[in-house]
């Protein structure tokens, strides 16, 4: 069946849209994977033998596949990061393709918001996507299509994918979460777009109709760069998280000691803004990330029926709140800690193999 599947995330990102996007590639056998929100902000990746696999401009769906890879007019490019990934991960022009209307992130752009006590204030990553967007807004922004290192990889996104949604399955991958969409999020801790699952069709230029499978990334003990808040939940303690070995880093550094921030993290989910997420991003399936925060128990499990009755407990009560299914539960750091509902990928040693090749990167 010809299906566009959609990868959005629940809360506050950081919930692995990366590694479910680039299982549900290889579990329908997509043909491309395609951006269409956001920019360059905070890095995404897998684990693979240890090593991490990371991108921040690209979408990662294509990692276990030979799909192609489409950046939407939606999305902001920072062209030296884009062309450090391309060289990184050894692509060539046919497998990358951008439109030429995306605006382009500039040095200025990153230290506009470096300099910015409003972007530090909120926690922001600099990255330069807001003081891009905001110079789209008013026309000023240079586009892609300008760009003349980026000509051989120039192609109209919207037609293409319409094209190969009409040969075969094609994932269209978001950026960040619900909780910091620019229309939906609180106040003004929010990023600089919407980022739910109607902006990003629009970022892509893809026909609606032809959506069937909406997967919500929700992270079992959501987490949340910087400031903002987090919904009616109650955080962890850094002595909480330590504790109870649960503590991420976060890809925002302090600027007086220039080590990796701790993310903050909450306790429990907040039902309200589940629902929210599950009604305007039109969700059809739950993917449950992070699963061995909420339960050590389950660190590497693997198979659904190994599942502990906790974590089967909290999944009938996202089921139950939500009235959609999880359909496949994230249970460790490795790129393989999943344990599927119902069909699981085919994974060979082709796929190995491409993840080793980019795991030496």
């Amino acid at each position: 069946m010809k299906t566009i599947y959609v990868v959005v995330d629940a809360f506050w990102g950081d919930g692995g849209k990366g590694l479910i996007s680039a299982w549900y590639g290889l579990l329908t056998k997509s043909l491309a994977v395609f951006r269409g929100c956001g920019g360059s902000g905070a890095e995404h990746g897998v684990f693979f033998e240890g090593k991490y696999i990371k991108t921040n401009q690209l979408p990662l769906g294509f990692l276990m596949t030979n799909s192609l890879i489409g950046i939407g007019p939606g999305t902001a490019i920072d062209p030296k990061k884009l062309s450090e990934e391309i060289k990184r991960f050894k692509l060539k022009p046919d497998q990358v393709k951008i439109d030429p209307r995306c605006p382009l992130i500039t040095p200025l752009d990153i230290e506009e918001e470096v300099q910015s006590a409003n972007m530090r204030g909120i926690g922001s990553t600099m990255s330069g996507t807001g003081a891009c967007m905001a110079k789209r807004v008013l026309r000023t922004a240079p586009l892609a299509g300008e760009n003349d290192d980026l000509k051989p990889f120039i192609e109209n996104i919207p037609e293409l994918a319409n094209k190969l949604s009409s040969e075969g399955n094609i994932v269209l991958e978001s950026s960040q979460g619900f909780g910091l969409s620019n229309y939906f999020g609180f106040g003004r801790y929010v990023t600089s777009v919407d980022v739910t699952t109607g902006s990003l069709i629009a970022g892509v230029g893809v026909d609606w109709r032809k959506i069937k499978e909406v997967i919500l990334v929700v992270k079992a003990l959501p987490t949340r760069e910087g400031t903002g808040p987090m919904g009616n939940v109650e955080e962890f303690t850094v002595e909480e998280m330590v504790e109870r070995g649960i503590v991420e880093y976060s890809s925002i550094h302090d600027p007086k000691t220039g080590k990796p921030n701790i993310r903050r993290k909450a306790k429990s989910i907040d039902w309200d803004i589940l629902k929210r997420a599950c009604l305007i991003n039109g969700a059809t399936q739950i993917a449950l990330t992070f699963a061995e925060h909420y339960d050590k128990n389950v660190t590497g499990v693997t198979k659904w029926s190994d599942l502990t009755p906790k974590v089967f407990d909290l999944i009938k009560k996202i089921e139950n709140v939500t009235g959609v299914p999880v359909t496949v539960v994230n249970t460790g750091k490795s790129f393989n800690s999943l344990a599927w509902r119902y069909e699981t990928p085919e994974f060979t040693n082709i796929e190995e193999e491409r993840l080793r090749s980019y795991a030496g990167t």
